[in-house]
């Protein structure tokens, strides 16, 4: 018995020691309502807890402000040089705030950045009313836009994501990641507002931080949003580009959620945890480009003999370091000569982990012309003469006679 228990732990020592990511896991579900690792470009979902569930966001809220906002600019209803008037009615707003003052007067741009750095309700309320009229016809515009996108779990009640007596804007972590992937495809300039370090207002005493812990924290995160409400607990959606090398592996964009943590403390330890485990297991491998040859096959009737082949698309993937991605390329066994250029003479398998995901067709980039008869005779003959000297040398290696006789007629 106690043999076979050893073997048992030697087998999956030598499991764990081959294949280290077998049991990886992310680990954090207990300290987190929901949260969510997800590739920007492709939209799946590489990691995930509660991820359906809707939930309160808090001002997480301000992404989908954000979007009617730059959407409206977008169109030419409004520009980011306009100038909005604060009134009473915005000095009001509760919870952190620009500190707007009755009578100032900001543009739509600097209402942005302050919604997004630094998660000013009185500056997303005051960008609701002017875009909208009022607040409350903004929130329709939140609600049906948000509708329109797919987005079926969202519910908004305001523009800030500040409680209403027991309500609270609500939507899922899986649509919270689609809604983040929308606004960065369609407004990569977000990037620019959410990686701002800090809000400063050089005509009164207010200098606050970029809400988002992790822009310090690790290299190439550049967003995208804060929240927090008692009922929602400590929240953070995170981004980040992360370079390839441009030969194995592509540049890629994660974005991580953490949705409900206890204190700001374990938001960024937590949401870092999450970025890290990212950073750690995943990678985007690039395993087919259009101008790049799969593969020389050898066409002995062709004038060049070796002849490169190319897909006709480009495949990237993201994929766990550590998973068996490979190419098999198949070539047309009735290729006749001859070719012209982007001609298709095969296909090429991409495999991962034995399972075949794709089929690419494989092309020539230029003409492949018929060799004429004489290089053909001159080939055959040459093959020929050096399949009789091959049989030759392996005749040699088992007779000590017949390789002194090779030796001397050829002065060795």
């Amino acid at each position: 018995m106690n043999r076979i228990i050893r073997g048992i732990i030697l087998s999956l020592f030598f499991i764990l020691l081959l294949n280290p990511l077998a049991l990886a896991s992310v680990g954090i579900e207990d300290e987190v309502k929901a949260y969510l690792l997800g590739d920007f470009e492709t939209g799946e979902i590489l990691e995930g807890y509660n991820a359906y569930q809707p939930i309160e966001i808090a001002s997480i809220s301000k992404l989908m402000s954000y979007l009617i906002v730059m959407e409206h600019v977008d169109r030419g209803e409004i520009g980011l040089d306009d100038k909005v008037y604060i009134d009473d009615d915005v000095t009001r707003i509760k919870g952190s705030s620009l500190e707007l003052k009755e009578g100032e007067v900001f543009t739509v741009r600097q209402l942005l950045e302050a919604s997004l750095v630094v998660s000013a309700n009185d500056a997303t309320y005051a960008l609701a009313k002017y875009v909208a009229g009022s607040e409350e016809e903004f929130v329709k515009r939140m609600n049906y836009r948000a509708q329109s996108l797919g987005l079926e779990s969202a519910y908004f009640i305001n523009s800030t994501g500040l409680p209403q007596g027991e309500e609270q804007n609500k939507m899922s972590t899986k649509d919270i990641f689609e809604l983040s992937r929308y606004i960065i495809r369609e407004f990569p300039e977000t990037l620019t507002f959410t990686s701002i370090s800090n809000i400063h207002l050089e005509n009164r005493d207010y200098d606050r931080e970029n809400t988002n812990p992790l822009l310090k924290e690790i290299k190439g995160v550049d967003g995208l949003k804060t929240g927090f409400t008692n009922k929602a607990g400590y929240c953070l959606v995170a981004t980040i580009n992360i370079k390839g090398d441009n030969v194995e592996t592509e540049d890629f964009r994660l974005i991580s959620i953490i949705m409900g943590s206890g204190n700001e403390e374990k938001r960024k330890e937590l949401s870092k945890e999450l970025i890290e485990y990212g950073l750690n297991n995943y990678t985007r491998r690039i395993i087919a480009k259009e101008n790049m040859p799969v593969d020389l096959i050898y066409l002995p009737s062709s004038k060049n003999e070796v002849i490169e082949v190319y897909p006709t698309r480009n495949f990237t993937i993201t994929v766990r370091k550590g998973d068996s991605i490979h190419r098999e390329v198949l070539v047309n066994e009735d290729i006749s000569l001859p070719l012209k250029s982007m001609e298709k003479i095969g296909r090429l398998n991409i495999l991962l982990n034995g399972e075949i995901l794709d089929q690419i067709d494989l092309v020539v980039h230029q003409d492949v012309e018929k060799a004429n008869i004489f290089i053909r005779i001159y080939r055959y003959v040459k093959r020929i003469i050096g399949k009789i000297i091959e049989k030759l040398l392996t005749i040699a290696v088992n007779d000590s006679d017949v390789l002194t006789i090779i030796k001397k007629s050829c002065k060795i």
